[in-house]
């Protein structure tokens, strides 16, 4: 094992990728709850990243995964019949490290976010606001549309000094962007210790380390007992995981507060702004990339909210 707690290898497989966005999202959403611990999204294929640690027994392993993935998804999910025939190799971690490098480059995000990996050369402009970030083993990039439609819906409400919660951090670009647009102090949750690391690295790439607290948990429908009123909260995660935190996202704000969600697919986006409005919640303004949607919403004029312990 490498000192740093990584692996020094890493079991890839690769899974046909569903055409239907919704069933690629079912089925990376089971692969996370399995304990996968990255998943690439490519093409043709999902590419499945488990940490090797010692002399495994690979067929074991994946006959392992395979098996409860197969009882994980639906019966008529499309990739039920590719399930026995997976490709697997070994990878060595430095190896894995110089691949989430290639194609990755500063993008401008928004009209004044310009997002950076810490290798690229960057001349920003004078109003604009450069965050660099080194994603590792952690989900937050700039490269996936939730992660834009979140910046560039973060880039249009923080306002200085305000108080911010970031659930389900990853990488801890959203942390960092809402920093450097002038928040005043940002709590980022995040249940992967290695996401946490990486967050930890990225806040101190980006000088933002004195105002950024990080937690290493999960949040449930009562949120964060005994935490003070935020005055906006983001979360990039996935619906499925999103709708039940509704109600605890609605304590955890001031009447004035804001919620921005993302991680969710076009075709779920009714029934997230049903249940946001069901816990309080008015839809202000949506953000939309290929098959993904964001939203943000503000508290509803008068809504208490559900009755959630604190």
């Amino acid at each position: 094992m490498k000192q740093d707690g990584l692996p020094d290898r890493w079991l890839v497989l690769e899974v046909p990728r569903p055409r239907d966005p919704a069933s690629a999202e079912i089925l990376v959403e089971a692969l996370l709850g399995l304990g996968v611990r990255g998943v690439e999204e490519q093409e043709e294929h999902l590419v499945i990243y488990l940490p090797g640690f010692g002399e495994d027994d690979e067929v074991a392993k994946v006959a392992d995964l395979t098996n409860r993935l197969r009882t994980t998804l639906p019966t008529d999910h499309p990739s039920q019949g590719s399930l026995s025939t997976l490709e697997y190799r070994w990878q060595p971690h430095e190896e894995w490290k110089d691949r989430w490098r290639e194609g990755l480059a500063p993008r401008v995000v928004s009209e004044r976010i310009l997002v950076s990996p810490s290798w690229a050369e960057t001349d920003p402009g004078r109003d604009q606001v450069l965050i660099t970030i080194d994603p590792g083993m952690a989900f937050g990039t700039a490269e996936h549309p939730t992660t834009r439609g979140c910046l560039r819906l973060l880039d249009r409400r923080i306002q200085p000094g305000q108080r911010i919660a970031d659930i389900g951090a990853g990488s801890g670009i959203l942390s960092i962007a809402a920093l450097r647009l002038e928040a005043a102090q940002v709590l980022a949750v995040e249940m992967d210790p290695w996401a946490c690391e990486v967050a930890r690295e990225n806040a101190e790439l980006n000088d933002v380390s004195d105002r950024l607290e990080i937690l290493p948990l999960a949040v449930g429908p009562g949120f964060l007992p005994g935490m003070p009123i935020f005055d906006g909260i983001v979360s990039n995660i996935e619906s499925g995981i999103l709708t039940p935190l509704l109600p605890g996202f609605r304590k955890g704000l001031g009447d004035e507060g804001w919620l921005i969600l993302s991680g969710i697919l076009a075709s779920e986006a009714p029934s997230v702004i049903l249940a946001a409005r069901e816990t309080g919640f008015e839809l202000q303004e949506v953000d939309e990339e290929e098959d993904w949607w964001s939203g943000a919403f503000t508290v509803s004029p008068g809504a208490a909210g559900p009755d959630v312990p604190r």
